[in-house]
């Protein structure tokens, strides 16, 4: 943790300031971190309230133009990483949302080059103020951890926002266990990508995306030799699904489609993008209208 601070510390933006959540808190480390860095603005939580929760908590203390959200297990490679994210946003304004590239243990190799992304991983990436005050809203508390950032990022590319992940700003992900919980990981995991998928799924796909769900996970959950834990994220799921129709707001088909085509391919010029969505787009209206006349 101390790595990870440090690390935001010492960015060379000038005009910046870091709000760490401490989710439980822990008195000593919460001690040791205000002493180290007396500038830093510091909370603590009395019990583990979630990922996003705790990640709206801090929103709400800052009235920056940009936030950057950080792993406690994360650390910056290079002094200058805010400053060349916030350039990514300044040479191209429609982007809602720019990501690191991560290295560590459990990385795998990505592109040497930008491009653009149809999800980021929300503990490594810089995103505008107004995707949570204006354009998408914060993260609902149904999400504990996990699916977060496909609820927003669905969203940000229904309004043609793009996410983009940059190839020379770099992050060391250390995959650090302490503190946390592989039973809640797979829980909670499972539990909030079903419940994001009735937010966020057009009426056509949510059927076989939640079919396609439950074997997956059944399979994933046999492998770890927990099906107990598969059947009570899945009895969660069906308890909360009530909350999730209400916040239901999903996107077109024609983003849906356009982002499934985007994880396979690599696109890296922004009017190519542009013009590859408006192309996905009229060949689901002109599907649309051949399916209406038949």
């Amino acid at each position: 943790m101390l790595q990870c601070i440090e690390s935001c510390a010492t960015q060379d933006y000038p005009n910046k300031e870091i709000v760490i959540v401490f989710n439980p808190g822990d008195p000593e480390t919460e001690k040791i971190v205000k002493n180290r860095f007396p500038t830093a603005t510091v909370f603590r939580t009395e019990r583990n309230i979630g990922f996003f929760p705790a990640l709206n908590f801090a929103l709400t203390k800052t009235d920056a133009d940009y936030v950057m959200v950080v792993d406690d297990d994360a650390r910056f490679l290079a002094n200058d990483a805010l400053s060349a994210l916030v350039e990514t946003f300044r040479r191209e304004p429609r982007l809602g949302a720019v990501t690191c590239t991560l290295e560590g243990p459990g990385e795998r190799s990505s592109d040497n080059y930008d491009r653009y992304i149809s999800v980021f991983t929300t503990g490594f990436t810089m995103i505008p103020r107004k995707a949570f005050t204006e354009w998408v809203g914060y993260f609902p508390d149904l999400f504990f951890r996990s699916a977060g950032e496909t609820f927003l990022c669905t969203e940000l590319w229904e309004q043609k926002r793009p996410v983009k992940r940059v190839a020379n700003v770099k992050m060391f992900h250390a995959l650090a266990l302490e503190g946390r919980s592989m039973r809640d990981w797979r829980f909670y995991g499972t539990r909030s990508q079903l419940l994001c998928a009735v937010m966020r799924e057009p009426a056509g796909w949510l059927g076989p995306v939640l079919v396609s769900k439950l074997l997956k996970s059944f399979v994933q959950y046999i492998g770890y030799r927990q099906p107990g834990l598969w059947l009570q994220a899945w009895l969660s799921f069906l308890f909360h699904i009530p909350e999730a129709l209400r916040l239901r707001k999903p996107i077109s088909s024609a983003t849906r489609g356009f982002l499934r085509h985007l994880d396979q391919s690599s696109v890296r010029d922004l009017d190519v993008l542009l013009e590859w969505r408006k192309l996905t787009e009229n060949q689901t209206i002109d599907g649309k209208e051949e399916r209406q006349a038949g």
